[in-house]
């Protein structure tokens, strides 16, 4: 008898140690995914990620034997809080996903744009000749505009010259959101026709930034005609210039993919073109994020009648001054 009772207390002991032993287990595993919780997981050190893995593991498969036996529901709430720490990890995610926008913005764009400056400077030219050549034929070969432009444009030209004028508020503040949607969507068109078009043997992506150019260089030289230069150089100058560059690095992609159709090399044209395609992707997505900032500041910032023109400019000219340093020394380095 005495040995019995002997064997039944040591046996009881066990038990106690056992379910102390879990129980601290599992105060530190609830411990560690509460610490995990959201962004704060990248505080935890190797150790720790290490240790609550082996913790969950032991939580699931003791809760699997208990479940056979009797319920238990506060395990199975730690085991169901670490499943959503360990594998849905929605906060974990998210920080991947500004990891990857960072990654995108400070090291693979800018790189891209350099390793293609080629066309992106091949772009520039066909817009920006396009938009001189147009003002010099318009303010000294004015008889020769309608042929050039056409009607229907020149009647556009003159009406955004006129709606310029000082102490004209355009664009009223209730249908800014409204605009900011249809200038991006429009830009986004008008990028993505660019590039599009580029994968043509280069010529028809040329033309779409030509055409533009034409605009851009028309309404500069009628607003001047009108006497609403600086009014409207004011409004175009904060996001023309991350648009017009977003326009040209767009075209350019199209340009770098046409040229390897035309060029295939040592490849054949569909394997110069995806690899073409590859290296240019940056270039797209980029520009995608540009019109995007440059949308939002042409229905909200360059319209701004209480801004000074001399601040927008100003502002304008900053932002082309960073986007080349930034461009210039993280595609170098990169």
């Amino acid at each position: 008898m005495d040995t019995n009772r002997r064997i039944a207390a040591l046996a009881a002991e066990r038990t106690r140690q056992r379910a102390q032993r879990q129980q601290q287990r599992w105060q530190d595993l609830e411990r560690l995914l509460r610490q995990a919780q959201g962004l704060a997981i990248r505080r935890l050190s190797t150790d720790d990620l290490l240790r609550m893995g082996k913790l969950y593991r032991l939580a699931a498969a003791e809760l699997a034997r208990a479940n056979s036996l009797n319920p238990n529901r506060p395990l199975h709430r730690l085991v169901g809080l670490g499943y959503a720490v360990l594998y849905a990890q929605p906060p974990l995610q998210r920080l991947k996903f500004w990891t990857a926008l960072w990654r995108f913005l400070w090291r693979d764009f800018p790189a891209a744009v350099v390793q293609h400056v080629s066309f992106v400077l091949l772009a520039a030219f066909a817009l920006l000749g396009s938009a001189a050549l147009t003002a010099a034929i318009l303010l000294w070969r004015s008889e020769i505009a309608m042929a050039w432009l056409g009607d229907p444009m020149m009647a556009v030209l003159q009406e955004v010259a006129q709606r310029h004028r000082p102490g004209h508020d355009w664009l009223p503040l209730m249908g800014r959101p409204f605009a900011f949607w249809l200038i991006l969507l429009n830009n986004l068109r008008v990028a993505l026709i660019g590039f599009g078009f580029g994968l043509a043997a280069m010529l028809p992506a040329l033309y779409v930034l030509f055409a533009n150019g034409k605009v851009v260089g028309g309404v500069l030289a009628v607003s001047y005609q009108f006497g609403t230069f600086w009014e409207l150089l004011g409004f175009i100058t904060p996001h023309g210039v991350v648009e017009l560059t977003a326009f040209c690095l767009a075209g350019a992609a199209g340009l770098a993919i046409g040229y390897r159709w035309l060029h295939p090399g040592d490849f054949t044209r569909t394997m110069a073109i995806v690899q073409a395609g590859r290296k240019a992707a940056p270039l797209l997505f980029g520009t995608l994020l540009m019109l995007l900032y440059a949308a939002f500041l042409e229905a909200f910032f360059s319209p701004h009648e209480r801004i000074p023109v001399t601040a927008k400019i100003a502002f304008g000219a900053a932002e082309g001054v960073l986007l080349t340093l930034y461009i210039i020394t993280r595609g170098i380095r990169s």
